[in-house]
């Protein structure tokens, strides 16, 4: 069901959202939601099954186009979750370069309060410079008819490519970042793009293919090509991939991520950031890792953060001395948020320390059989000696000999 808001003072309220959208800024973004939050989810039902799309009053739905645009929108939405590898209402093209192009909304109407607790509402229909696309702006706010408390999720952008009367959607990461500088090694396989809002540091892309050239020798492969994604901070990231909202974006003021089709977002304001590489590497030569390992190697290989693994190691050392009751085996879920002193992750920590014992006992070949497996965590430690009873007697052991260095 498609819902048109029906506002009393109409013409005031088309007049606010016209100066609002000549200025987009966050406050203002929240100042079209506050009323969007009053009208369009006390008209709503948490029970309703069925999809509802709210469609804002500034929109004009007598234009040929959006009222494509509209229904389109409403198919691609009642069927997004069935499937993260097609959609007949989203290009191709999206689906071989981004592998999972709408994996950010997928599911996105989930809470605890139901599957379907946020409901879209349809924002805006924005003209860009290229008029066979327009901006589609969504927000996701849900009511909870308890408490009559209404929520924002996320407000989203997706980009609708218009070809005579067929409206096809796809990731706004293309239009966000047509205009960023663009610098490309084809020999390692390795193209920045590098945000407006920054000066590419030359000096870091040369440390940055040369750790590349490290981790090609380690695994004994050719370079994997990528796109590292070179932001000032982890807001910017969440900005081109397509979010004018999203609580997480506010969280930190570095950090980034490895995504699918070998994309990397660094939000460090530097072109380093081989952690995230490492998982680009791991995920196309050990597609069935652990996520606990799979941290732990790129930790021992890169560090995290601003910090080496050496760094990391003695911050580790330090802990377990002011921590000597902690049992490593109840922590093997690598994001769990276990930090000392803001900077160092315990969990990564641990999986680092472990796979350094197992370089240094058995050797690189069972280090990568431990990447490869596909069992079960502790079933694959006990290949390597460690189970729940013994691994904190057997870390404590290894947190005390010298630092074991990968070739």
């Amino acid at each position: 069901m498609i819902l048109d808001l029906q506002l009393v003072d109409f013409q005031a309220w088309k007049l606010t959202l016209v100066r609002i959208s000549e200025n987009r800024t966050m406050r203002q973004i929240l100042f079209i939601l506050t009323t969007f939050l009053t009208l369009a989810c006390n008209g709503q039902e948490t029970k309703q099954v069925n999809l509802v799309l709210t469609v804002s009053p500034i929109i004009d739905k007598t234009d040929k186009t959006n009222h494509i645009i509209i229904e389109t929108l409403f198919e691609f939405l009642k069927t997004k979750n069935t499937s993260l590898t097609e959609n007949k209402y989203w290009v191709i093209s999206d689906f071989q370069k981004y592998i999972y192009p709408y994996f950010d909304i997928n599911n996105i109407e989930n809470s605890r309060y139901g599957s379907d607790f946020f409901k879209p509402t349809l924002m805006e229909i924005i003209p860009t410079e290229n008029q066979n696309q327009k901006i589609v702006k969504i927000a996701f706010i849900g009511h909870n008819n308890e408490t009559k408390e209404n929520q924002l999720k996320s407000i989203y952008n997706l980009i609708a490519n218009i070809k005579q009367d067929k409206i096809l959607f796809s990731r706004y990461l293309d239009y966000s970042t047509k205009n960023w500088t663009s610098i490309t090694d084809v020999k390692m396989g390795l193209t920045y793009k590098i945000s407006p809002n920054k000066i590419a540091n030359e000096i870091e892309i040369a440390e940055q293919k040369n750790d590349i050239e490290k981790l090609c020798h380690f695994f004994k492969c050719n370079p994997i090509y990528l796109t590292y994604y070179s932001c000032v901070n982890p807001k910017e990231i969440f900005e081109i991939k397509g979010f004018d909202y999203n609580p997480m974006m506010y969280l930190d003021k570095t950090g980034g991520l490895a995504d699918y089709g070998n994309i990397i977002f660094s939000g460090n304001n530097s072109e380093i950031y081989t952690h995230e590489i490492v998982h680009i590497y791991t995920s196309n030569l050990f597609p069935k890792i652990d996520k606990f390992i799979d941290e732990g190697i790129a930790t021992y290989i890169a560090g995290s953060g601003k910090y080496y693994y050496e760094w990391h190691r003695k911050k580790l050392d330090k802990f377990l001395s002011e921590n000597k009751d902690y049992n490593f085996a109840t922590h093997t879920d690598a994001y769990e948020r276990i930090y000392f002193e803001n900077e160092t992750s315990i969990p990564y920590l641990t999986s680092a320390l472990i796979l350094e014992r197992t370089l240094r006992i058995y050797g690189k070949e069972k280090l990568i059989e431990l990447l490869k497996s596909e069992n079960e965590l502790w079933t694959t430690l006990k290949t390597v000696g460690l189970t729940k009873e013994n691994i904190n007697e057997e870390l404590r052991k290894q947190i005390k000999l010298p630092l074991t260095y990968k070739d």
